[in-house]
């Protein structure tokens, strides 16, 4: 019996605000600060995030012309960056505990503006008439990323021993809340391969492995970087995405378009991490 989207949504907000928390635990200002010497690097992985990854996508639907719907879903995500899980699977994937956040930062701040205008590019691109706004998306990303952040950062300034005492609990209850998340969406797997088939999990797997790629070639001068610009290029937000449809009212198919891309891209972090922590426990 296929799970009710909202039960995934309530899953998904409760995962997310009790991993952005337990980061902003372990995040204080000496990190932004060591990160902000990486200047240059920093800007040229927010480059690889928000250009070359909806370029990617617009030629897949291209090349490959799904159905509209389902080039939409995919268009949708592949402009929407800053995943919420993004920083915590950049620090998993052994990304540098001081540029991480900052990049993180970086994406989220930029995307308000981004993202308004890739929107209006895609419409041009594929003759929709999506409307997006940058308060729209600040909104978005204040409460899902930035308050929980804060308040998690603001506990460790003023009291830093117990943001020490809580930061890996609260990230262990957040992996297991992503984990409960994941499993609910694929109980939900066979009934959206049954109304969009397989085309958005391919796109979203296969754009994923590029993304990957091209976030390591852009971070690749230093050792300690890499990893990071690669998921935070390869990681994209499907809460932003679907605000996106929602207040456009888009259709099912758009929805379950998205959601296909994010089970593609799932499994493709998961085989990228896999091989991460193989390659730094050696």
């Amino acid at each position: 019996m296929p799970i009710p989207l909202h039960w995934i949504g309530v899953s998904a907000v409760a995962a997310v605000f009790v991993v952005m928390f337990s980061l902003g635990l372990t995040l204080g200002r000496e990190h932004i600060a060591a990160a902000l010497t990486r200047r240059v690097v920093l800007t040229v992985v927010v480059f690889a995030v928000i250009v070359p990854i909806p370029v990617l996508a617009v030629l897949v639907v291209k090349i490959f012309n799904p159905p509209l719907p389902v080039a939409i879903g995919i268009l949708l995500m592949a402009i929407s960056p800053g995943a919420p899980v993004a920083m915590r699977r950049a620090l998993d994937a052994g990304g540098d505990h001081h540029f991480a956040p900052a990049l993180h930062l970086a994406i989220v701040l930029f995307a308000v503006v981004s993202v308004p205008v890739s929107v209006m590019v895609i419409d041009k691109i594929i003759g929709t008439d999506f409307i997006v706004s940058a308060l729209d998306i600040g909104r978005q990303v204040f409460f899902a990323q930035l308050l929980p952040l804060a308040l998690g950062a603001s506990i460790r300034a003023w009291r830093r021993p117990l943001a020490v005492r809580w930061s890996l609990p609260l990230a262990r209850v957040g992996n297991l809340l992503i984990l409960g998340m994941g499993c609910l969406a694929l109980i939900d797997l066979p009934s959206i391969l049954e109304r969009i088939g397989w085309v958005p999990s391919l796109a979203g797997f296969g754009i994923t492995v590029i993304s990957l790629a091209i976030g390591a070639a852009f971070g690749h001068r230093e050792a300690q970087v890499w990893p990071a610009s690669a998921v935070a290029t390869a990681m994209r937000n499907p809460g932003l995405a679907l605000l996106i449809a929602t207040l456009n009212h888009a259709s099912p198919a758009v929805i379950t378009g998205i959601i296909g891309y994010a089970i593609g891209l799932a499994l493709a972090m998961i085989g990228f991490l896999q091989w991460r922590r193989r390659v730094t426990a050696r």
